[in-house]
């Protein structure tokens, strides 16, 4: 059996590769969800999925768009 550390671990590294653009692919509604809340915490990270100004104003993150990031990446 795996030590409790090794399996928070992997889990916090998991996330970070679903925080990468383009590299997710198909996404479960929970991890839409994981990647809307960290968007709407951290800009650095809404710079990186293409999102400029839209979260600065209040103007939600469509699931479509997040998915499409997910598996396109930015152009």
């Amino acid at each position: 059996m795996p030590a409790k550390g090794s399996v928070a671990f992997s889990v916090e590294q998991w996330n970070r590769k679903l925080l990468q653009p383009g590299w997710a692919g198909d996404l479960a509604d929970s991890e839409v969800e994981f990647i809307q809340r960290e968007l709407r915490c951290h800009p650095h990270l809404r710079r990186k999925w293409g999102y400029t100004g839209s979260l600065l104003r209040g103007i939600p993150l469509p699931a479509t768009t997040i998915r499409g990031v997910a598996v396109h990446g930015v152009n």
